[in-house]
């Protein structure tokens, strides 16, 4: 290290704690076992083997093991230069392409920016360069070369470093270079202002937007579309230096045994991420796009079933700007009921007000689109008036109607934005039904009445 005058990331912790007393046990431990013999029916450390032995079958072994154990690091070691920080063992799978970035972090310091960046300078000889993120790579530079790169917010850098090349629909982003190790991405260099990268997520928004399955409608509109939950926005506001801000996104499985151990507690997947910080060089954070007047945003999703997805966008240390709980057995029968009913399964309205009301079989279904959250924020209420009173409850018959009042939440879900709401009605003969929506201690935000003839 002194004679070459390495590099030593993350100061000398390493040299001190771990390389010395790593090189002292090696050395010992061969000396060891190189000097074994065979006494009283066990193994003897430290005694000298007999001189007629020292050729044996135990240094030959021993030596054997050594000399393979070497030569397959020195071999990594040489096709991997200079990236040999990127060490997988045997066990794991290196022969796939691109297996690893998928399930490792194949460059947690970065190391392997020096060369991305080493390559926009002599790409680009004659201008300075705006990179994000920032990476402690710029201070192993030559002076001249660290001054001609500006470490910028996402969406005014000319060029994105990422440490792996994350996937759209199953296809490569345009990277304009790439460094690989075992087959897998290490680093990547994407140009977010080139009109390739512009036409390439043009066409993902458009494609999501189009048939992408809306979860729900908010400052971000939440899309799901193969295996990925997508955050569109048709009028994004420019980020601002020194804003943190963050999309919190939490994941229950619909199976708790899912979650990793040390998140069932908890009860949810936590999978938080930041669209942009104050401290750029940290490098956590979900691929979010910026072109013309939109952005969208990417995040997997686990491959495991989800019962509920509840996210928003908010600010470090603030309250949530805007939140969607998402519950997909619910969304998946509101989708459906909705449908039948846009298929004309259910013929036409009942009754029309601030919501559509459709009678079918034994069940009341409500309907708005264009449906705010607003919308479904007061309590509804339902009250079922028999043709016999005698089939009410004895403590109702006073009142002359069931009451079935309920929440929204209770009995209905979102898609997009479109609500659906259901409440199965009693199986005895009903006269009437009067229903609304209304706020505790004022009039009725809206009511409908109408006449049931079963």
């Amino acid at each position: 290290v002194i004679a070459l005058q390495s590099n030593i990331y993350n100061d000398w912790r390493y040299m001190y704690f771990l390389w010395a007393p790593l090189c002292l046990l090696a050395a010992v431990g061969l000396h060891k076992i190189t000097n074994i013999r065979m006494g009283g029916g066990i193994w003897k450390f430290g005694a000298r083997l007999p001189r007629r032995a020292s050729g044996g079958l135990m240094p030959t072994l021993t030596y054997g093991a050594t000399a393979v154990g070497l030569i397959t690091t020195l071999t990594a070691m040489a096709a991997l230069h200079p990236h040999q920080q990127v060490y997988f063992n045997a066990l794991a799978d290196t022969r796939t392409p691109g297996a690893l970035a998928e399930r490792y972090d194949m460059d947690y310091w970065q190391v392997a920016q020096r060369q991305s960046l080493e390559y926009l300078l002599a790409r680009y000889p004659d201008r300075d360069l705006r990179v994000y993120p920032k990476s402690f790579s710029m201070r192993i530079l030559p002076i001249n070369d660290r001054n001609r790169i500006a470490p910028s917010l996402p969406h005014e850098a000319d060029f994105y470093i990422k440490r792996s090349l994350n996937r759209w629909n199953g296809t490569d982003e345009p990277a304009i270079h790439g460094v690989r190790a075992y087959g897998s991405g290490i680093t990547y260099i994407l140009a977010p202002n080139s009109a390739a990268y512009r036409d390439y997520y043009r066409a993902a928004y458009s494609d999501v937007e189009a048939n992408g399955t809306l979860l729900a409608r908010a400052d971000f509109d939440v899309y799901v579309h193969n295996g990925a939950l997508y955050y569109l926005n048709a009028n994004c506001a420019p980020l601002r230096a020194g804003v943190d801000l963050a999309v919190f996104l939490h994941i229950t499985p619909a199976d708790p045994a899912d979650l990793p151990a040390d998140r069932r507690e908890l009860g949810f997947d936590n999978r938080d991420f930041r669209i942009s910080r104050k401290r750029v060089g940290e490098s956590v954070f979900a691929p979010t796009v910026f072109f013309e007047d939109k952005c969208v945003i990417r995040h997997p999703m686990p491959d495991y079933p989800i019962a509920r997805i509840s996210t928003g966008h908010f600010v470090i240390g603030g309250d949530a700007a805007w939140r969607a709980d998402i519950d997909f057995a619910a969304h998946a029968a509101a989708r459906a009921l909705y449908d039948s009913i846009a298929a004309g399964d259910y013929g036409a309205p009942v009754a029309q007000s601030h919501f559509d009301l459709y009678l079918s079989g034994n069940a009341l279904t409500y309907i708005k689109e264009s449906c705010a959250a607003d919308d479904t924020d007061a309590r509804f209420f339902l009250h079922i008036i028999p043709s016999d009173p005698a089939d009410l409850p004895a403590d109702e018959r006073e009142r002359g109607f069931a009451n079935m009042d309920f929440r929204f939440a209770d009995h209905g879900a979102r898609i997009g934005d479109i609500c659906v709401a259901e409440r199965e009605l009693p199986g005895y003969a009903i006269e009437r039904i009067r229903t609304g929506q209304f706020v505790s201690g004022k009039s009725a935000v809206w009511r409908a009445e109408f006449p049931v003839a079963r």
